[in-house]
């Protein structure tokens, strides 16, 4: 029955396919992800009282068998302890990871079939990709039990905000439907209506909001550019929600201006669930809004320092048997670790998610400019509907906006020097375009920073 409903969503009939997907939604998660997924279910209702120390045994543990594996089934990672000298009783902790050289998104398009285990099937595999927001996207083969624990940490994160079996989510992206038309679809199996922004105009979005107030969700989920855009809209509009607890970002980087001003119309608290498609690494935070807790269960976390108060984040996924992601470089920038949450719970935490290193703006004089100063930039800019920031070469930064309706040249002038003061380089020649559409990911995202650089090359290349 699955695999004839997949084979349905991979139709190319658009409404055949959209039927498909609302079909699926009515059967349970148990059905739809296996028993993985109960199983895993139960373990985190279990974990979620342990102390560190029970939560590193158990890393420790998971960490083991998993070497063990890779080495017996991938030949990629037999090739590689070989090469060294390391056989897997070598790595029993964490910290012992150390020893092992970096796993990168260029090594892994040139090993691909090599990092694939032995007897891997290709019916317990689902082929996912990340979002190529430098327009260079990688992808890879995700197993079952990895897939599992994806879901039931979401569901996790929920409980943690009080979600009950029967509340009305929205989720707000800009993804498209089969139907490139269609604005919203609701799913009534998980009580989730979902609203696409692909392509949205004036007319759109007052549908889109209309829809959104009436249908009164408890829970918001969205990729910060798409809450940006709904909140800008509500509020030149003067509509507001009140039947939101929590809005709950995800995927792209949370500004404080996105935050505050969503936080305005839904009158509800913002926060935010960091992750990404390799699955080697997730993070959220709390009701408490502060640090993100880093979920142990799901894979070992190292934090590898890339300038005071920043580290990048370096994964191994615990359950990725199928094509194991060891010591995998994110890319993925966050602060430091954090004390101790007031919630009580003794997941490590993260003070916050920077972006990604491709986010970053490089200048001639060899400054290194975070994306949130960027945003800061254009604070007080109410004309424009969406920005977009894009640094080609070293010393170029192309602007683009699209504004709501029309913008002055006046406007464009004071967003050009506004961008100027932020940055700080007195080389860099910075160009404001005016257009209709900005980039856009392959799986929706609209990245407020494109970087066109390579950053190791500019600040060079950091060890394992």
């Amino acid at each position: 029955m699955k695999g004839l409903i997949k084979s349905i969503v991979g139709s190319r009939r658009s409404s055949v396919i959209d039927w498909a997907r609302v079909v699926y939604d009515l059967f349970p998660l148990e059905w739809r992800y296996g028993p993985q997924y109960q199983r895993t279910i139960n373990m985190l209702a279990e974990t979620e009282h342990w102390d560190l120390e029970r939560l590193e045994g158990y890393q420790n543990r998971a960490l083991t068998k998993l070497i063990h594996h890779a080495y017996e089934n991938v030949p990629y990672y037999n090739a590689l302890f070989n090469r060294i000298g390391m056989v897997p009783g070598d790595i029993r902790t964490g910290a012992d990871l150390k020893n092992l050289p970096f796993l990168t998104k260029a090594i892994i398009r040139t090993n691909k079939k090599d990092l694939l285990a032995k007897g891997f099937s290709r019916f317990h595999r689902d082929l996912d990709a990340t979002s190529g927001s430098t327009g260079n996207p990688l992808d890879f083969f995700v197993d079952r039990p990895t897939r599992a624990m994806e879901i039931a940490l979401a569901m996790r994160h929920l409980q943690w905000l009080g979600y009950n079996k029967g509340d009305k989510i929205a989720e707000i992206k800009e993804d498209m439907f089969a139907d490139a038309n269609r604005l919203f679809r609701y799913y009534p199996g998980s009580k989730i209506l979902r609203f696409s922004l692909f392509r949205a105009n004036e007319d759109k979005l007052r549908r889109i909001v209309e829809k959104l107030v009436s249908f009164r969700p408890k829970f918001i989920r969205a990729f910060p550019s798409s809450l940006a855009l709904i909140s800008r809209w509500m509020e030149r509009h003067n509509v507001t929600l009140d039947s939101v607890a929590y809005v709950i970002t995800s995927s792209e980087k949370l500004y404080e201006s996105i935050e505050t001003r969503a936080q305005r119309v839904f009158h509800a608290p913002v926060i935010d669930h960091y992750g990404q498609n390799e699955k080697v690494a997730t993070a959220f935070q709390c009701a408490e809004n502060g640090g993100y807790h880093i979920q142990m269960e799901q894979a070992v976390v190292e934090l590898h320092r890339f300038n005071d108060g920043q580290s990048e984040v370096v994964g191994t996924s615990l359950q990725a048997y199928g094509m194991p992601f060891i010591r995998y470089r994110t890319g993925d920038l966050v602060g430091n670790h954090s004390p101790e949450c007031s919630c009580g719970r003794k997941h490590p935490l993260i003070s916050d998610i920077v972006g990604r290193q491709s986010e970053y703006i490089l200048t001639p004089e060899g400054d290194i400019v975070a994306p949130v100063a960027l945003d800061y930039a254009f604070y007080g800019f109410e004309e424009i509907k969406r920005a977009q920031i894009e640094q080609p070469t070293l010393d170029t930064l192309i602007v683009r906006i699209t504004p709501w309706s029309t913008i002055t040249s006046g406007a464009i002038e004071r967003l050009r020097l506004s961008i100027t003061r932020y940055v700080k380089s007195p080389s860099m020649k910075i160009r404001v375009e005016v257009v209709d559409q900005l980039s856009r990911t392959k799986r929706g995202k609209r990245p407020f920073i494109i970087s066109r650089l390579d950053l190791d090359e500019h600040l060079g290349p950091r060890s394992s």
